[in-house]
């Protein structure tokens, strides 16, 4: 049914009820519903997460889709010379998700400082860095140097 229709067969109604409805509005309205139904199927569709950082590849839909299709507790989600992101969920034991990562490679662990975990090896230091993305999940940089 196209707009022309609806909106004749809208008036003809209200015109009965003792309505009496001028055109513009009923096309106005039917524009505002519209609006409305296009603004939720963005906001449920890609504006769900807040953007993610400048560097990160992936979008934030991609990276939380990632993450729950792994079985492992941090996914990488972007990597380049700098560094490479990764994305977790968060929960109570986040510094020790990250220590194991780091550990794996023999950075020895040496100290958590507000966001940052710093590590040790042959006497260079490894600064990772954590980021509070969503109420849900926090996403983990590590430099280039790991």
């Amino acid at each position: 049914m196209n707009l022309p229709i609806f909106v004749k067969i809208v008036s003809k109604f209200m015109e009965k009820g003792g309505y009496k409805v001028n055109r513009k509005w009923v096309i106005m309205g039917a524009v505002l519903v519209g609006i409305v139904l296009l603004a939720l199927f963005i906001f449920f569709n890609q504006l769900r997460y807040p953007a993610l950082p400048a560097d990160i590849e992936s979008t934030p839909k991609e990276a939380v889709q990632k993450l729950n299709e792994s079985d492992q507790p941090l996914v990488e989600i972007s990597k380049d010379n700098e560094a490479t992101w990764y994305i977790m969920k968060n929960s109570e034991d986040v510094n020790k998700q990250i220590e194991e990562l780091v550990s794996s490679k023999n950075w020895v662990y040496k100290e958590a400082d507000g966001n940052s975990l710093f590590f040790d090896k042959d006497g260079d230091t490894l600064i990772v860095s954590t980021e509070m993305w969503t109420k849900k999940y926090r996403l983990v940089k590590v430099p280039a140097q790991f």
